[in-house]
């Protein structure tokens, strides 16, 4: 307090300021945090099954082809899925809501699972490069039958599983994740 006295009255509101503008921030970070999960296995439009496909033999890059070169796994488009569906398993009726988005040109409006804050920037190819498997941040996903997520991604499940790895070089430098 007898650091705050020798302050001149502008230098202790601006000090003020300061202290508040960190409160917003901390708060708008929270809210972006307790918003950022979804239920979506229950608002997705197709009741996909990771695990049907994984019985199949088939790999995750099949079809999230964007994690072997880029941040975003990416989703398979209609075209892909009709791929094997005009031919595969067209009586279920999953595979028929499908083959409607097919017949009408349109995207699958999927609910998104996994999601970052958007002050973060994640990138899957170097994970996957690095030899980091799916199932570390996104679970078992060839036992579900709908996606869902399995552990909270936030700054602490990233910094401890960094924490693990051999190569520490450029892994807890602030601006690798936040830009």
């Amino acid at each position: 307090m007898r650091r705050l006295a020798g302050l001149s009255l502008r230098q202790r509101l601006m000090l003020g300021g300061a202290a508040a503008g960190f409160g917003i921030v901390l708060v708008a970070i929270l809210l972006l945090v307790l918003t950022s999960t979804t239920d979506a296995a229950d608002e997705q439009p197709i009741k996909f099954s990771h695990q049907a496909h994984a019985k199949n033999d088939i790999s995750c890059q099949f079809c999230h082809v964007g994690v072997t070169h880029g941040p975003v796994a990416g989703i398979p488009s209609v075209e892909k899925c009709m791929g094997c569906h005009s031919h595969i398993a067209t009586a279920n009726e999953e595979i028929e809501k499908l083959t409607q988005y097919w017949e009408k040109q349109e995207p699958i409006p999927w609910v998104r699972v996994n999601r970052q804050p958007s002050y973060v920037y994640f990138n899957h190819y170097s994970h996957v490069a690095a030899g980091v498997g799916c199932g570390s941040c996104h679970g078992d996903v060839k036992t579900m039958t709908i996606a869902e997520p399995v552990v909270e991604m936030n700054m602490g499940f990233c910094l401890d599983c960094h924490a693990e790895q051999e190569n520490k070089d450029a892994l807890y430098d602030c601006a690798v994740c936040h830009r």
